[in-house]
């Protein structure tokens, strides 16, 4: 990508390098029946959500109403466990693992079903139409043009349910959606800042798919709307949609494509108030200045909103957003039945 020194992938190399040190080991990765690399982490700890010494103190151009919105929902921060090794896809589910799912077991998608999908219509007058139902929109037909190594998007929450039941039946083991809690670990590796890449915003754009210049070239309108380190075309990296798998340079645990590229559907269902709820939780099993970890959360069991619909919780950003909507705290949510083009999915495997 034109835009990024070698000073850059330098600096982010030594970063990446001292984070694994840090960890003391490295993680383990084994490739499935589908050719999926799998990549096994150790349970630990780590604090979930915005940080108190980050408050968006980023030098993003948000309007004060977005400031307000991430930090009601990402904050505030408690401390995790997760008590249990697990592996966690090296990228998102490709075009091409979702068909081999699809051809084997004769799914049709929720999207399919229903005859349309929600697809990125640059032309709407409104913005808020940017994403419209459009007939015969679905993972085959989702607006731009994808190949086989690019993520599955138009996906429900349903379908990767669905995925991950014949895999696990496939292979007999457990394949699922990660939690909340295991999606930000894993997007981490180990890191504290807003991206793990850093705080930087600007170093967002040389480890993933966002908002950029290419995007800009075709859709003006849309990324004049989002920050963006420049607008000429020498600066995009040259995927106004979606990007291959693996296009972008991957955490110090060897994820790819943890920030942007699609957001990725997680097992947990949404609230708000999730987090205030948790740090309450955690200062009556220890104190208030010392918390103890919450072991293995995996979100709210109800709340009064799910009586309207089934929310699940959306992770990572995506080809559409702009760094502050793909930090590692961000939280998004959408009905379980939504297959948009901006949404995909990872899959979890969970080791003995």
């Amino acid at each position: 990508m034109a835009r990024h020194s070698l000073l850059s992938a330098f600096l982010l190399s030594l970063l990446f390098n001292w984070q694994t040190s840090v960890r003391g080991e490295e993680p383990t990765t084994a490739t499935n029946s589908l050719g999926m690399k799998m990549v096994r982490l150790a349970g630990g700890d780590f604090e979930m959500g915005m940080l108190d010494e980050h408050r968006l103190k980023l030098e993003h151009k948000a309007s004060a109403y977005q400031r307000e919105i991430h930090d009601y929902v990402e904050k505030p921060a408690f401390p995790v466990r997760l008590s249990r090794d697990y592996s966690i896809g090296e990228t998102e589910v490709t075009v091409s693992q979702f068909r081999a799912f699809v051809e084997a077991s004769g799914y049709q998608t929720d999207a399919e079903k229903a005859g349309q999908a929600w697809v990125f219509q640059p032309n709407a007058e409104d913005p808020l139409d940017r994403f419209s139902l459009v007939q015969s929109a679905s993972w085959k037909h989702p607006g731009f043009d994808q190949d086989d190594t690019h993520p599955v998007t138009c996906i429900s929450w349903h379908d990767a349910l669905e995925f991950c039941q014949w895999l696990s039946k496939k292979e007999g083991v457990t394949y699922r959606l990660p939690t909340e809690a295991e999606w930000e670990y894993a997007c981490r590796a180990g890191t504290r800042s807003s991206y793990f890449s850093g705080e930087n915003p600007d170093s967002v754009y040389a480890v993933g798919n966002v908002a950029d210049a290419s995007l800009h070239a075709l859709h003006p309108e849309d990324v004049l709307r989002q920050r963006v380190v420049g607008l000429d075309a020498k600066d995009g990296d040259g995927f106004p949609f979606t990007a291959p798998a693996k296009s972008f340079q991957a955490n110090a645990w060897g994820l790819y494509d943890t920030h942007g590229n699609v957001w990725e559907w997680c097992h947990d269902k949404y609230s708000d108030r999730y987090y205030h709820d948790m740090i309450d939780e955690a200062r009556k099993k220890g104190s208030r200045s010392k918390p103890e970890p919450i072991v293995d959360p995996q979100g709210p069991a109800d709340t009064p909103k799910h009586e309207h619909g089934n929310w699940r919780s959306l992770r990572g950003g995506s080809w559409y957003v702009a760094p502050l909507q793909c930090r590692s705290s961000v939280r998004a949510f959408a009905e379980a039945h939504d297959a948009f083009s901006y949404i995909g999915f990872r899959v979890v495997r969970e080791e003995e």
